[in-house]
């Protein structure tokens, strides 16, 4: 029986992630209850509150960090907010769960790593895909060659935002405020290359046209170079459609994982599809239907309840260095290119 009071989490902003990250994956578990929300609109943190039945709503997020009643705070704000509002969690004393990227600079994470780790808190970055055995399996695949040695990762995601519906308050459309779509979208591509090869590669590379309104990148490519040989690609766009897949190339066999996001809208299965390519046969490894986001609070439980440990935060640096060194390498040969200028505030963005 467990006699363990549930961990009661506070929420920062009214996003729309909320309810598939939080508000719904909590209803399912008795660790955690959803007690408060604050946002910048009272009347809009109120009305939200209202229609997913959070009990509790703060005049401010400050007000909700001060509450003694909060054990976790939620951080689904913008990217350019994430490294002020999880420091200032931290400094109140509070475990965190923040989205990805855990911040736009790399040395911003050996910061919080360090604040973290003075306060005695947790701090986890909310990469839901990594709480799943299906990429286990992956990495235990590679490492025992199962159908010969690895050759090529390639990874997409993609999902369309019309430039027409460009809106100020949308920091997608800003640069620097972590804008574009590979910040937006490389953390779950960084996170899997990490996990099955390690993110320590010989090269690196990036590019873009960097055609999205303000100068933002619509559409990215990047790629890794391994010693040995072994390549990840990766395709990032806001203009392609909806396809979220990995491909792996090995010596006798190419495996697919397709709609690798399902499982963050409700308990669906991950099928990953084995294209035997000597002998001509295809076989599925499927599995049973799960919710990333149920996982993921699973493990936060075990991580406050002292029985796991923690992912450190040196693997959310390492990301994020290598997001940076892509990102400013692509915008250094776009700014190189014949005709080309920096933007009109006379600043280029740097994210390294």
């Amino acid at each position: 029986m467990n006699t363990q009071k549930p961990y009661r989490i506070g929420i920062l902003g009214c996003s729309t992630i909320a309810p598939f990250s939080i508000i719904n994956p909590v209803r399912e578990l008795d660790q955690f209850v959803t007690y408060g929300v604050a946002s910048r609109d009272l009347d809009r943190s109120t009305a939200y509150a209202l229609k997913h039945q959070i009990p509790h709503v703060f005049d401010s997020y400050d007000q909700l960090l001060a509450s003694a009643d909060i054990d976790v705070v939620y951080i689904p704000l913008s990217n350019f907010l994430h490294k002020e509002w999880t420091l200032r969690a931290i400094e109140a004393g509070k475990h965190v769960l923040i989205e990805k990227p855990m911040a736009l600079h790399a040395d911003e994470v050996l910061l919080i790593n360090e604040r973290a780790k003075e306060q005695g808190v947790h701090v986890l970055e909310a990469l839901m895909v990594q709480h799943h055995s299906w990429q286990q399996d992956i990495t235990d695949m590679i490492a025992a060659e199962t159908y010969g040695k690895l050759t090529k990762i390639k990874t997409r995601i993609s999902f369309e935002i019309l430039q027409s519906n460009y809106s100020a308050d949308n920091y997608r459309f800003k640069p620097e405020y972590g804008g574009g779509c590979f910040i937006d979208e490389c953390s779950y591509w960084l996170q899997f290359i990490q996990k099955v090869i390690g993110l320590k590669p010989q090269t690196l590379d990036g590019f873009s046209t960097f055609s999205g309104v303000n100068q933002c990148d619509w559409t990215f490519h990047a790629s890794l170079q391994y010693e040995g040989g072994v390549e990840a690609e990766f395709l990032g766009s806001f203009e392609m459609p909806n396809n979220a897949t990995h491909w792996l190339e090995f010596e006798r066999a190419r495996v697919r994982i397709s709609g690798f996001f399902k499982p963050c809208y409700g308990d669906y299965k991950i099928i990953i599809q084995v294209e035997h390519t000597e002998a001509g046969t295809t076989e599925k490894l499927v599995y049973s239907p799960q919710n990333y986001y149920v996982n993921q609070l699973r493990f936060l439980a075990e991580v406050l309840g002292g029985t796991r440990e923690n992912i450190p935060l040196s693997e959310s640096y390492e990301r994020v260095a290598t997001m940076n060194a892509i990102y400013e390498m692509a915008r250094k040969k776009h700014l190189e290119q014949p005709g080309m200028e920096e933007r009109p505030d006379g600043e280029a963005v740097n994210y390294g």
